[in-house]
């Protein structure tokens, strides 16, 4: 008995200004696979909000539905180990959640879809960075100026933070995918700090909505590692940090079979099949359990701290 009955993966963006008419790259683009009824769908949204209201007007249907359901974003859902010491927040189980919480409080994104995280990236390294710039980087040049704790370049890792905390590069999980980009780097190719920055929020809020509150939990931090992460019986929403590049050879197919597919459409509709499909065999479960390779400590600081992503293994 496949783990859901519905997919839903989101493919960000953290990039400024409302976006063309015109389905284009770049943007936010949703994906939703339901296989017992057939269906499939690829949704191109102008605004971060509009892809947002999008995949909750789906998740509540699903819910009303009596469905399980797998929902997965882009970017990373958390940081490597000490940020929340570093910034003063409460530590232990619920560390990342207290980071998701202070980043909901700070991030502001308009219905024109413009938001302020280079603003909180340089508030978040002002407590952090001890009075030097880090842990974040990535200020756009002309931008400089502005966020007076923030920069171009990295400051260099391990980053000496607030409370001792010696803030590595990258998460466990990013070690384990060639590839993948520090959750630290704002701009430029592949940066995916300010999607974190700028999406956490959203899946904070999805995760409080008042009528999936009872029924939603986010992989790792709250079902820990285990092959069966979801409920038996009833509706359930399990969030899960994804990464595209895991289905990179079924991407590279579907844009050879259609050239003018946009990439980031073609992303999410991969992932769908990829789950669906592992899912039907029974396979998808494995991807869900205690990755291998770990000590009992860096387990507890995954699921505390740092998460997991979909396909690292």
């Amino acid at each position: 008995m496949p783990l859901f009955d519905a997919y839903i993966f989101v493919d960000w963006s953290a990039s400024q200004g409302l976006k063309p008419k015109k389905p284009s790259a770049d943007a936010v683009w949703s994906a939703e696979s339901v296989p017992e009824l057939d269906h499939r769908r690829e949704t191109y949204h102008r605004t971060r909000m509009g892809g947002v209201a999008h995949v909750e007007a789906a998740l509540l249907e699903h819910v009303r539905q009596k469905r399980r359901v797998l929902v997965g974003f882009d970017f990373p859902y958390g940081y490597p180990a000490g940020f929340a010491n570093a910034l003063g927040l409460p530590t232990g189980p619920q560390s990342w959640w207290n980071i998701w919480t202070e980043l909901a409080t700070r991030a502001e994104d308009t219905e024109d879809n413009k938001n302020n995280r280079f603003a909180v990236a340089s508030d978040l390294n002002m407590i952090a960075g001890k009075g030097k710039p880090g842990p974040f980087w990535g200020c756009p040049p002309k931008a400089k100026d502005e966020h007076e704790h923030l920069r171009p370049r990295s400051p260099g890792f391990p980053f000496s933070s607030a409370g001792g905390s010696q803030l590595e590069r990258l998460r466990l999980p990013e070690k384990r995918l060639r590839g993948t980009q520090e959750a630290w780097g704002l701009s430029g190719p592949g940066r995916v700090g300010g999607q974190a920055l700028v999406g956490i929020p959203y899946i904070h809020k999805l995760r409080r909505h008042p009528k999936l509150v009872w029924i939603s939990r986010v992989w790792p931090f709250e079902t820990e590692f285990t092959p069966f992460p979801v409920e038996r019986k009833g509706p359930f929403i399990l969030h899960a940090e994804i990464w595209p590049s895991v289905v990179n050879t079924r991407v590279q197919k579907l844009l050879a079979e259609k050239p003018n597919l946009i990439r980031d459409e073609a992303q999410v509709k991969a992932m769908c099949q990829w789950a669906a499909e592992l899912d039907r065999q029974n396979k998808l479960g494995a991807f869900f359990d205690r990755p291998k390779g770990l000590t009992d400590e860096e387990i507890q600081v995954c699921v505390e701290q740092e998460g997991w992503i979909l396909g690292a293994r």
